[in-house]
């Protein structure tokens, strides 16, 4: 059994409360034999008398002239006086006996809990109808807190991995339980002690602690003397602050703050980790009537020990965070391809969940022949992990682009690396391979949102198909084909962008509804547009998006050449056609400032691929001579039964047949045969930059 219940008892017993109240009166003397507090009150509440332990305690005197609700209102915590008014009325109005629990302020400004019992008066020696008996749990009480305090703290540090919402919670543990307001001092790389989060109990006074943060708070002549204190390993307590200490080690500037937030008693206690001191936490009773003592210190250490764990392990991972996102950046296109009559714009956030960062790509390459494949993705991860293993798919795309430029075995050879260096991963993408001289796109999706087209009347589709991510892929996909319209915009996004309330189809409706918008076509930032209309508070993931507009094709070129694109279409029966668009071919060579040696083999090359067109596909064919760009690239697009090129000799050397194509592939800088979607072949022989 509790002392304060022997107590209580005693006292029942001799006054004999529980029982009828009575209204007679008694000497009221009675009340200061005991030890106690004690006071009486009528059956409405309205307190009567109190006993001399009263008035030894809280410092007040009978004569005064306080009644007796300003006394206790005076006694009472003032963050405990509503709740305590409140409790006395209900309490009473049960005509029970009841229980609360106070901190009552003591007559040198310290506060004390204690637990208040009332019950009804059954003795006509006792003036009054309630009698309340205030015993001292103080000691009990704050050693309660401190143990919840303590899993309280540790729960909290435990639940982020971010620097400053970890230093955050360790203040609000502390504040205003342990003090009316605190700090966090950290060593930065010069060794000095730089305030890097601070907060107050008083609202009003939240606005004054900040303008510490981020400031060297301590004197550069104190500064040396607190570190050699904190490397000691010893909490430094200041029970009583004065004037002179605070002009002796506050740095100049902050002098006039640091009196106004008026600490009266302060405890600074170093942060240790893995073996060394990282900073110090300082708490300081400001307008609570108490001082810190050695008493306290075991508390703060308990709490500081779990602190700095904490934040070291939030440090490593802000470190790796900064790493990660450094990694990412780099790791995406520094600029996007620069082509006549396309646009594009491409925008990375990272996540604000910083646990969320890493893994999002996006990518335009131009090929020497002039097609441009756009990838975008999303690794199933986060952190440094996710953004190697992002920056690994986007090469192997790029590599394999290069020699094989179809999406499927682009995302086929990205399935194979990451099956084998990373079998527990999978990746979303899309991959699409547009060509400007057909303005076709083929494209593959293994498990990626779909993108969006935005017509020119402001119609807005998905593009379909798609099939499981990389690393769960199967075999067999086949690419899908589509020709886009003379004008159009395409939206590639990461799933970061429909995913902030957590419901894809409304994030899906509202992305389909932004870019439907009239201006959104002709923004020349349509991707920053994008993402402020959607997500003006940010995503707590990241967020990658990649527009790809069409427009009608400008007739520029790079500096010093003059733009040419030359177009023939005929039928192959028609020779004196052919010979006039040769004619015209070798004309366009030599003015765009070819020397004659390599004009002379673009015109073989010419030669040659017009033959096999004759031989094996005779019928209409179009020819696009196109240097608008540094490498100039003859197409020639045929309506025969289409093949994709291998490039070989004929297993019988003698043969005429496919010799033609291999001289082409062994002259030309770049050359590659591909099917056509809607019937023939598309070859492309690259000339080489002359």
């Amino acid at each position: 059994m509790r002392p304060e219940k022997v107590r209580n008892r005693s006292i029942t017993e001799k006054l004999g409360v529980g029982g009828i109240s009575s209204s007679a009166g008694i000497d009221r003397t009675l009340l200061d034999d005991f030890a106690e507090i004690l006071w009486t009150a009528s059956s409405r509440g309205e307190i009567l008398h109190f006993n001399r332990h009263w008035f030894s305690y809280t410092g007040q005197r009978e004569d005064d002239g306080l009644d007796a609700c300003e006394r206790l209102r005076l006694a009472v915590h003032p963050r405990d006086a509503e709740a305590t008014l409140e409790l006395w009325h209900t309490g009473i109005g049960t005509n029970a006996p009841f229980t609360f629990e106070v901190r009552l302020r003591r007559f040198d400004g310290d506060t004390r809990w204690f637990r208040v019992s009332v019950s009804a008066i059954a003795t006509p020696r006792l003036e009054g109808d309630q009698l309340a008996i205030c015993i001292d749990v103080d000691d009990h009480k704050r050693q309660g807190q401190r143990f919840a305090f303590l899993a309280r703290s540790g729960e909290a540090l435990a639940e982020s991995l971010d620097l400053q919402t970890t230093l955050e919670r360790m203040l609000a543990i502390i504040v205003p339980e342990f003090g009316d307001w605190a700090a966090i001092d950290l060593f930065d790389e010069n060794g000095r002690l730089k305030t890097v989060a601070a907060i107050h109990a008083d609202p009003a006074k939240a606005s004054l602690v900040q303008r510490i943060v981020g400031s060297y708070n301590h004197d550069p002549h104190a500064e040396p003397l607190i570190e050699a204190e904190l490397r000691k390993n010893q909490a430094i307590i200041i029970p009583n602050v004065t004037d002179e200490s605070i002009e002796r080690s506050a740095s100049q500037e902050l002098i006039g703050v640091i009196r106004a937030l008026a600490p009266h008693s302060t405890v600074t206690v170093p942060l240790k980790s893995r073996g060394g001191t990282i900073g110090s936490l300082v708490a300081f009773w400001a307008e609570t009537p108490r001082r810190y003592s050695d008493d306290d210190v075991p508390l703060f250490k308990e709490l500081t020990r779990r602190a700095a764990v904490a934040i070291e392990n939030a440090r490593l991972y802000e470190r790796e965070r900064e790493i990660a996102t450094e990694f990412q950046r780099a790791a995406l296109p520094i600029s996007l391809p620069s082509v006549p009559g396309i646009r594009f714009d491409g925008i990375y956030v990272p996540a604000s969940d910083r646990a969320l960062l890493g893994g999002d790509w996006y990518d335009a390459l131009r090929l020497s022949d002039g097609r441009i494949v756009v990838s975008i993705g999303d690794v199933a991860g986060s952190g440094l992990s996710a953004a190697v293993i992002m920056a690994s798919m986007r090469q192997v795309i790029r590599g394999v682009a290069q020699v094989y430029a179809d999406p499927v075995a682009m995302l086929d050879a990205a399935d194979r690396t990451l099956k084998t260096e990373h079998p527990d991963i999978f990746v979303t993408a899309f991959v699409g391979v547009f060509d400007p001289i057909t303005r076709t796109l083929t494209y593959a999706s293994a498990g990626h949102p779909p993108p969006l087209v935005r017509e020119s009347s402001g119609t807005v589709y998905q593009l379909q198909g798609g099939s499981l991510p990389i690393g769960l892929r199967l075999r067999g996909e086949e690419a899908v084909s589509i020709t886009l319209p003379e004008e159009c915009l395409i939206v590639f996004y990461t799933d970061g962008l429909i995913e902030v309330e957590r419901d894809i189809i409304a994030g899906q409706e509202r992305l389909q509804a932004a870019v439907a918008a009239p201006d959104i076509a002709s923004m020349p930032n349509c991707a920053e547009t994008l993402y402020k209309r959607l997500l003006e508070r940010g995503s707590s993931d990241d967020v990658v998006i990649l527009t790809l507009r069409l427009v009608p094709r400008e007739r520029t070129a790079p500096e010093g050449k003059s733009a040419t694109t030359k177009r023939w279409t005929f039928d192959t029966s028609d020779a004196e056609t052919a010979h006039r668009a040769r004619h015209a071919f070798v004309e366009a060579l030599r003015d765009g400032g070819m020397p004659a040696e390599d004009t002379g083999t673009a015109e073989l090359i010419f030669g040659e691929l017009l033959g096999n067109v004759v031989r094996y596909a005779p019928g209409p064919i179009d020819i696009t001579f196109d240097w608008n760009d540094e490498m100039p690239v003859l197409h020639v697009l045929d309506r025969g039964p289409g093949f994709t090129l291998v490039p070989r000799l004929p297993s019988d050397l003698l043969s005429e047949r496919g010799r033609g194509l291999y001289i082409v592939w062994s002259l030309a800088e770049d050359f590659n045969v591909t099917e056509r979607f809607d019937g023939g072949s598309h070859a492309r022989a690259v000339l080489g930059n002359h």
